[in-house]
């Protein structure tokens, strides 16, 4: 196995999930003090550079890390790294060879979450320090169909000198120790941090995902995100949805159409205005999650992301909690 602790320079090998929108300052911040690797997520481009310049300034000798969510990331999502002192940066659902070099040259360890075998290949031989290899079992946004017991054993034998984190399912002690059997060198959980006081989802979606028993997967949510995400169940899925999770055969097409026309006039607020006037009559449902900015009216209008092991997280913890017990 390969010494994450000694590679990213954290005291624990538990990595905690970039939760769009929710995995700010608080939740960052908290999981690193912890000896874990906190990760700042996507945020519209100003709150985002706010945000790095909090952590780097209050985290001083303690590892961090942040997020670019590659579809919808901006040029000052990237400058806001490489102008920063974040140590760790870690890329999802998407590849660009020169913001990878750009932070190699600056002296940042680079991870990208991955969802199949190939994926890991182009990623490591273009120069990343590890891969979280992501189960299909995971919340959010869903990178591959692979359960995480079988990719993350291919990843871990193709790729032994490499930092390998398993993500998806880890919610306690027990999933833990499973991940790492299966060869993790480290582990990356989402929903366990999501149901944590410092996590900036709104009360009523972290009231949600301690009540949820299941979760299902969908492109319902597709304005502005088009792929699948797997997120808990509630009146907007009841109503559009299929029970196998499918949306009607006309919404994917309505949903180009609407992001065509957001792409010549990109919202400057990551959409949350749009998200704020959904409806349960019309289905154009962006992919933004219940914050504390929005109305607690909205929860079953919007993406309730969780991980299909949710059923198991039944109390908030405390994130310095949920380091220790994902420890080994």
């Amino acid at each position: 196995m390969v010494d994450t602790c000694d590679v990213l320079s954290i005291e624990k090998p538990v990595l905690q999930g970039a939760m769009g929108a929710v995995a700010r300052y608080d939740l960052t911040a908290a999981v690193s003090r912890a000896g874990g690797l906190g990760t700042l997520s996507y945020l519209p481009p100003s709150f985002f550079e706010a945000e790095l310049k909090r952590l780097e300034a209050d985290l001083q000798g303690q590892t961090f890390a942040a997020n670019l969510l590659m579809p919808i990331i901006e040029k000052r999502h990237v400058e806001a790294c490489l102008n920063s002192a974040v140590p760790v940066v870690t890329f999802f659902y998407g590849f660009d060879q020169k913001i990878l070099d750009a932070m190699k040259d600056s002296g940042k360890k680079v991870l990208f979450q991955i969802g199949s075998l190939e994926e890991a290949r182009t990623v490591i031989s273009a120069g990343a320090d590890g891969v979280i290899a992501q189960g299909y079992e995971a919340g959010g946004h869903v990178r591959g169909t692979t359960p995480l017991a079988e990719l993350l054993p291919q990843v871990k034998a193709a790729f032994p000198d490499h930092v390998v984190a398993g993500a998806g399912g880890v919610v306690d002690k027990a999933t833990a120790d499973a991940c790492r059997a299966l060869g993790a060198d480290a582990v990356c959980a989402g929903t366990r941090f999501l149901a944590s006081p410092e996590a900036a989802a709104h009360s009523a979606y972290k009231a949600r995902i301690l009540t949820a028993e299941d979760t299902v997967v969908t492109n319902l949510f597709g304005l502005g995100w088009r792929d699948p995400h797997r997120v808990i169940p509630n009146a907007a899925t009841q109503k559009w949805l299929s029970d196998d999770g499918r949306e009607p055969a006309w919404m994917p097409m309505l949903h180009g159409v609407a992001n065509t026309l957001s792409k010549l006039a990109p919202p400057s607020d990551g959409g949350a205005a749009m998200t704020a006037r959904q409806s349960l009559g019309r289905p154009l449902y962006t992919p933004n999650s219940l914050v504390p900015e929005l109305d607690e009216s909205k929860l079953e209008l919007v993406a309730l992301y969780a991980g299909a092991a949710v059923g198991q997280v039944k109390e908030l913890w405390p994130a310095a909690k949920t380091v220790e017990e994902l420890a080994p």
